[in-house]
């Protein structure tokens, strides 16, 4: 009999990512388009897109347990239950894991330390976790009207930065340029953008034309500094020891039921939990430094963060609101978190993000 092998899935607005592992150890992976939030089609419809990558990746292997990372596409509870059970059936899994793709960063990034994980890509989004299991998210609230700082937030901003030169509210400068060489012309870009399917992804990619131009252009580099400071602010307010909502500075705001991870426990309020995060433990767990309260380890993960500038604007910005903060690479990313979670015989501070779901 074949030897079992775990799933891990990180599944993301821009991109899904399948990885075949054991042990927490990555042996293949594969790569398919994202999810989008009024296309996931619910428990259904994410199966279906799942299911012919982890056929081709899985072959014959069978699978032990399936670990899925999901960006907050499903709108109730029971979405995230059917979602799991019919995951645990599809791929005759022994136990399914489903949370949110933070948690699966939190676990990559960290190594499945305490501290604080700030998951820039499209979005943004931070969590901090502690040894004992207390947990505070931050933001992650969307493009509609939240994810400061994020991919769509600093993509967004160029764009009205170009269409302000375009139309004559403003000088026109090289956003403007740049808007016209990425979407054609600009008087047409309404008619083509807001029915495009991926009008999101669209208007997240051109964050790196913005990141690019900032070095010359200080428009560009407004917004970039802007953004760096709203993602130190979401990051140090999840690792706070402060009162729910009582961190307002930058706007970071989380509502009651905003990015609930996966159908597991997820407190209302601005901040998150209202529990004091910043508790130093006398042993430093892996991945963290003696002496370090939980709160001042910090990690990233997504593609934002790899742009050298806006990752030192960030890190100085983190440090003015949180001196003590120590930012270290990450460790691994949402799939090596994902992997990582699916070999744990115990989830530990993990417990109360990740539903679980066995034969």
């Amino acid at each position: 009999m074949p030897d079992t092998v775990d799933l891990a899935i990180d599944a993301g607005q821009t991109g899904i990512r399948f990885g075949v592992a054991r042990g927490g150890v990555l042996l293949r992976r594969a790569d398919a388009p994202g999810l989008t939030y009024d296309r996931a089609g619910g428990p259904a419809g994410i199966l279906d897109r799942l299911a012919e990558p982890v056929q081709r990746l899985v072959t014959d292997d069978p699978v032990d347990s399936l670990c899925l990372g999901l960006t907050s596409v499903l709108r109730r509870d029971a979405d995230y239950r059917a979602l799991a059970e019919a995951l645990r059936d599809r791929f005759r899994a022994r136990r399914v894991l489903l949370c949110g793709d933070v948690v699966t960063a939190h676990a990559g990034a960290l190594a499945m330390a305490p501290g604080v994980v700030l998951a820039a890509g499209t979005g943004a989004i931070a969590l901090g976790v502690t040894a004992d299991g207390r947990h505070r998210s931050v933001d992650g609230g969307g493009y509609l009207y939240g994810d400061a700082g994020g991919g769509f937030w600093i993509g967004r901003a160029g764009l009205d930065a170009a269409l302000r030169g375009y139309d004559g509210r403003a000088e026109p400068g090289p956003l403007t340029a740049r808007a016209a060489e990425v979407f054609g012309d600009l008087a047409g870009l309404t008619e083509r953008l807001y029915p495009a399917d991926d009008r999101v992804a669209q208007v997240a990619g051109f964050a790196r034309h913005v990141l690019d131009l900032a070095a010359g252009d200080p428009v560009a580099a407004a917004i970039v500094t802007a953004a760096a400071d709203e993602l130190a602010a979401t990051t140090a307010t999840a690792g706070a020891d402060q009162p729910s909502g009582a961190y307002q500075a930058s706007g970071a705001h989380q509502p009651s039921g905003a990015h609930q991870p996966s159908g597991a426990h997820q407190p209302s309020g601005a901040a998150g939990t209202d529990q004091p995060f910043d508790q130093p433990s006398d042993a430093a767990p892996r991945g963290q430094s003696p002496g370090t309260a939980s709160g001042d380890s910090v990690s990233w993960t997504g593609r934002l963060l790899r742009h050298e500038g806006l990752r030192r604007q960030f890190e100085a910005a983190l440090r003015r609101r949180r001196p003590s903060a120590r930012l270290s690479e990450p460790v691994g990313d949402g799939l090596d978190g994902a992997a990582a979670l699916a070999a744990a015989a115990e989830l530990g501070p993990y417990t109360g993000l990740v539903r679980v779901v066995t034969r």
